[in-house]
Order: C-alpha cells, then sequence, then structure tokens
C-alpha cells in the first residue's frame, strides 16, 4: 500500500510540472506578449517605419529618424538645446507653481463651497471657453514679451485644468467620509485638511498632470508669438530654414520632457495615494 501510494505520489508530481520545452516556450510566450515586448515592437516598427519613408522624401519637408537622431545629439553636445529650455524650465517652474496653488486652493474651496462657486462658475467658464491663444496680444501689450508674459500664458493654460478637476473631485467625494466626519463634529477647516484633502488626492494629481501637459503647450506657443527664443522658438526657427531634422529633434526633447514629467506625476501617485492607482487597474 505505501508503494502504491508512494508510486501514485511520483506520478502525481511528474504531472504537474510540464517539460522543460514547454516550460520555456511557456515563459517566452508571456515574455513576448508582455506590455512591455509590445511597446518596444511598436517602437521599432515606427522608426522603421519612419526611417524608410524618410528616405524617400524631399529633406526640405520630412527628415528621416537616423539624420534626426543625429541632430538630437549635436544639438546635446553642443548645449544649443539646454539653451533653448533653460528659460522655460524657469518659466515652465514658475507658472506651474502659482498655478498650482490658486488651482489647489480655489478648486477645494469652491468644491466644498456651493454658494461662491455658484455664482463665480460663470465667469471661470467664460475663462476657460475662450481659445488661450486669443489672449496672446492683450497679454503682449500689458506686459510685453519676455518672462512676465510668458508666465501669464501658461499661468493661462495650465490653471483652468488644476482647477476644474480638482473641483470636480471634491464634488463627487463619498459623501458617507463626510457625514462620518459631521457625525464627530469635526471643524470645517479639519474636514478640509483631514478628510476632502485625502480622499482628492487622486483628483489633485490628474490636475497637476493636465496642468503639465496643457502647460507645456502655452510654453511652444509664447516661443513662436512672444519673444522669439526658448524651445518654442528654437522650433519655429529651424521650421523656416526648412532644417527639419533638427525641427524634429527639438519637438523630440518636447515628448521626452512630458514624458518625463507626466512619469514623475505617477511616482508621486503611487506614493501619496496607491489606492487609486490600483482601483484605476
Amino acid at each position: 500500500m505505501a508503494r502504491l501510494i508512494e508510486t501514485t505520489g511520483a506520478t502525481t508530481s511528474t504531472k504537474e510540472q510540464p517539460p522543460p520545452a514547454e516550460a520555456g516556450a511557456s515563459l517566452l510566450r508571456r515574455v513576448l506578449t508582455s506590455d512591455w515586448a509590445i511597446r518596444i515592437a511598436t517602437f521599432v516598427a515606427f522608426v522603421a517605419v519612419w526611417e524608410w519613408y524618410g528616405r524617400r522624401t524631399n529633406t526640405v519637408i520630412f527628415a528621416s529618424a537616423s539624420r534626426t537622431w543625429n541632430a538630437l545629439y549635436e544639438m546635446v553636445t553642443s548645449g544649443e538645446l539646454w539653451e533653448a529650455w533653460r528659460s522655460d524650465i524657469w518659466i515652465m517652474v514658475t507658472a506651474l507653481a502659482l498655478a498650482a496653488v490658486f488651482g489647489l486652493t480655489l478648486g477645494f474651496l469652491l468644491g466644498r463651497f456651493t454658494t461662491p462657486d455658484t455664482f463665480l462658475e460663470p465667469i471661470f467658464n467664460a475663462f476657460f471657453m475662450t481659445p488661450k491663444i486669443a489672449l496672446l496680444p492683450i497679454i503682449a501689450l500689458w506686459l510685453g514679451f519676455q518672462f512676465p508674459a510668458k508666465v501669464l500664458v501658461v499661468l493661462f493654460f495650465s490653471f483652468f485644468e488644476i482647477f476644474f478637476t480638482v473641483r470636480n473631485g471634491v464634488k463627487v467625494i463619498d459623501a458617507e467620509f463626510i457625514d462620518v466626519a459631521r457625525a464627530y463634529s469635526i471643524p470645517e477647516g479639519m474636514m478640509l485638511r483631514r478628510v476632502i484633502a485625502p480622499a482628492s488626492l487622486p483628483y489633485v494629481i490628474t490636475g497637476l498632470r493636465l496642468g503639465l501637459l496643457h502647460g507645456m503647450v502655452g510654453v511652444v506657443l509664447a516661443g513662436f508669438f512672444l519673444e522669439n527664443n526658448g524651445i518654442g522658438g528654437l522650433i519655429s526657427n529651424e521650421t523656416s530654414e526648412f532644417s527639419m531634422h533638427t525641427t524634429f529633434a527639438a519637438m523630440i526633447s518636447v515628448m521626452v520632457f512630458g514624458v518625463v514629467m507626466n512619469s514623475a506625476l505617477r511616482l508621486l501617485e503611487r506614493r501619496i495615494a496607491p489606492w487609486s492607482v490600483k482601483e484605476a487597474r
């Protein structure tokens, strides 16, 4: 009987473990169908098509991936790209800091208190629906073409995204949290700090990400239409000279900057609000 049990157990154990070849094929299949493998394959295919099309197109209107990479390398090593970004980074930091302070503060207050929100909502909606580019001539007339004007442009582009996202997020917070806080007679100020603020953290991060995205649009447009410098001025100047490989290189730097900042905000979200990341999955 003991031998029968041992034989049966050995047979079961053998059946549970697949052959090495089958296990290797299963592992390879999981790797090839993973998200990162699909992303890398898509990127390689995109670059290959870009290179193929660029080599068969007039260089005045298009540039291949290899020429763009060489131009990007030269612009980085020569410092030209850093020189273009240097002023824009300070503009972004200043404008986004102001947009975050005003957007988060007003978003929390107007999301929590309905009476001032009812009065001010038409004004905010009117400014939000106005194309920001239409404000550039007025801003240039009031503040000129340099640093203060560019900060105000980026502020207009980013503030409303932060404000409306946070305000709407505060409005949809689960009422049970607030009811429990009221049952314990928690003061309004403490409720904002201890209940509403933590519950609205995912909306805060989303608002900051949207503010960053639209703020980058404002930085590039300010370089086009105000003082012709920064990354927007670099793209405009290189395009006017039909230098498409350097134009594409400057545009890639904008993409990389946006991806890096967006990834940093996602990491911050995982740190301070990990539950929202799990719910999104």
